[in-house]
């Protein structure tokens, strides 16, 4: 018979808050800090149906990932390395237990069953070892409530990428104030501007604005001004990486990086070989640059020269381009009209 998830509360948050580590850490979520922030989101009216529930056991096939409270239906996290998945739950959950209850509610069309709200990575680690059952709190949380604490619960997390924070703070914004993106991007650039005196300021005292301020209060990881500073110039990023980034193709700083390739045709190439054969930062780094110095130089005779030279001493460095199909079949095309225009 499966061993049951152990539930302790009387180790040490240090043992918490040293899981992060790994990515996957209880960031003592739910015993003390978390507790206290659920209380405090309740307090400000941004989630209803707390009523402080009773932890305990629940079978992990009861308990179902279909996130039908967010509106894509996706866990709110894009990228779950599952190495580093595997190696929590051996190092970690397999000798110590799960030490920190999983949020669920009822789910709202299979009966006898539960929506897990928060913990995906806890209960995938709980399957790995063997678990059959793992300790939970039930909450009686509709969409709204549900998502937001979803956020909430994952904005402690250290390794909450810029892009995830991006997406779900903007999803939860478009919620709370019945507005579509580009109407809630709208919105906190007419506030930021408005602190900055370039504008009316009377938004600053609006009812909507009133209600931003409650929800980055909720989240407690930025002020909406850092928000707006740091997070919404991600939206003009290229939007194939970004979507690359939200399928969990490639890693948010791998993507990043990428994005800042000038030259469309190059970005993508690069970002398809970065996919296709698992890059390092490092390989990404020496691509991004010489991609960017060879776009550098003015198209002037002389230095086109210098361009063709670049080119070409690249792809005789870039060992993956020859074992490439569909690339040298690229090469081949390109070669045949540079041959076509030198002997004219």
């Amino acid at each position: 018979m499966l061993q049951k998830a152990e539930i302790n509360c009387t180790k040490s948050d240090e043992k918490c808050e040293n899981s992060q580590w790994y990515g996957f850490g209880y960031s003592l979520l739910m015993f003390n800090v978390k507790d206290i922030e659920i209380k405090k989101m309740d307090h400000l009216g941004m989630v209803t149906g707390i009523r402080n529930p009773i932890e305990q056991l629940i079978e992990c096939s009861k308990i179902l990932c279909t996130f039908t409270f967010v509106p894509n239906c996706k866990p709110v996290r894009y990228h779950y390395d599952p190495q580093e998945l595997q190696k929590w739950a051996l190092s970690d959950i397999s000798p110590n237990g799960i030490l920190c209850p999983l949020w669920v509610r009822p789910h709202p069309t299979e009966s006898e069953k539960y929506e897990l709200v928060a913990g995906f990575r806890r209960l995938k680690a709980a399957v790995i070892v063997g678990l059959d059952s793992v300790p939970v709190k039930v909450f009686d949380w509709d969409d709204h409530s549900a998502f937001h604490a979803a956020i909430a619960e994952n904005t402690t997390r250290r390794d909450l990428n810029a892009l995830e924070e991006l997406d779900n703070t903007l999803r939860l914004l478009e919620i709370k104030l019945e507005y579509d993106t580009e109407e809630v991007v709208s919105f906190l650039y007419r506030m930021n501007n408005a602190t900055k005196g370039s504008i009316n300021q009377n938004v600053l005292v609006s009812e909507e604005a009133e209600l931003v301020q409650q929800i980055f209060d909720s989240l407690g990881r930025i002020t909406w001004q850092s928000f707006v500073a740091t997070r919404l110039p991600l939206c003009k990023k290229p939007v194939e990486i970004l979507n690359a980034i939200r399928d969990g193709k490639i890693h948010y700083t791998k993507g990043i990086l990428i994005a800042s390739v000038k030259d469309e045709f190059l970005r993508q190439n690069l970002l398809e070989d970065a996919i296709n054969n698992s890059l390092s930062i490092s390989e990404i780094k020496q691509r991004v640059k010489a991609s960017n110095d060879l776009i550098k130089a003015p198209s002037d005779p002389v230095n086109l020269k210098q361009r063709l030279t670049n080119a070409v001493h690249m792809a005789k460095k870039n060992q993956m381009l020859w074992s490439d199909p569909k690339k040298t079949q690229q090469l081949k095309q390109l070669l045949s009209q540079l041959e076509a225009i030198v002997i004219s």
